[in-house]
């Protein structure tokens, strides 16, 4: 019998095949990673079978941007490892759908220059448009209720919603105090010019109109400074939103035996 044909070995020097190495395959999980981000906030902000921005309606393709809550890789790590969102969201903040707005090209840059914020109050479970620069166009919207459903599992976290109105509120670039386990407030000198007086006066003026002047815990009215208390309620409210657990249930590896899923499904749903 004559001896068996050899053939060479398929890697040579241990090298992946063209394709095959991890360059691409870094970008085949990025563009995966953009499509998914880009198909769940397409579908959650499309109203009369439309895509529009969530603040003026606006629906031509062309003005609309997919606008990031928190753009920075390192703060997103922080809120991963404060609970602040889940510990199974994206790696990266640009491939959660729950990190952005879809919003028309001005209201995507007044966003990002903290001109208006969003404010999420969770005894009505809305989120809120709050017009802190005062400007004139858009104070239309000042007040008034955004078109974000609680129950859409690609809804926005409300806890990134605080960090960008902290922005807005204390102009620095790192929100923690990882020393007394608070926050960071560096508020700019007021001045007769100072832009920032008239920024707050808006606000202080839109807290007096709400709550009737009261913001005790007494009167039942609605208190929206960020003190500590604002800000448990509305990260409990994000715990228990659909898209936290929606989020989990994405993130969680399903290799397990059919009985260790089921639990591990059921921990995440019944979870408080």
């Amino acid at each position: 019998m004559p001896p068996l044909t050899t053939f060479p070995p398929l890697l040579l020097s241990g090298a992946p095949p063209d394709g095959y190495s991890w360059p691409e395959h870094d970008n085949v999980s990025s563009a995966s990673g953009t499509s998914a981000f880009q198909s769940g906030i397409d579908e959650r902000d499309r109203f009369l079978g439309l895509r529009r921005c969530l603040v003026c309606g606006m629906e031509f393709d062309g003005v609309l941007d997919r606008c990031l809550i928190v753009k920075e890789s390192h703060t997103w790590r922080d809120l991963k490892a404060r609970g602040w969102i889940p510990e199974y969201a994206k790696y990266q903040p640009q491939h959660e759908p729950r990190n952005a707005l879809l919003l028309c090209k001005t209201h995507q840059i007044a966003f990002d220059l903290h001109r208006f914020f969003i404010h999420f109050l969770p005894e009505i479970r809305k989120f809120v448009f709050i017009n802190y620069s005062g400007c004139c166009i858009d104070q239309r919207f000042h007040g008034k209720a955004i078109p974000l459903d609680i129950r859409d599992h690609h809804a926005p976290f409300p806890s990134l919603l605080i960090v960008h109105e902290m922005c807005a509120h204390w102009v620095t670039d790192d929100i923690f105090d990882n020393v007394s386990g608070g926050f960071h407030r560096k508020r700019l000198p007021v001045n007769r010019n100072d832009r920032v007086a008239e920024q707050r006066l808006q606000f202080q003026q839109f807290q007096g109109t709400t709550s009737g002047g009261d913001t005790s815990p007494k009167s039942g009215r609605r208190k929206l400074d960020l003190n500590n208390d604002v800000i448990a309620d509305i990260l409990a409210a994000t715990r228990n939103m659909p898209s936290w657990k929606a989020c989990q249930i994405e993130g969680i590896s399903w290799t397990g035996t059919a009985e260790e899923n089921t639990d591990k499904y059921l921990s995440i749903v019944h979870a408080p």
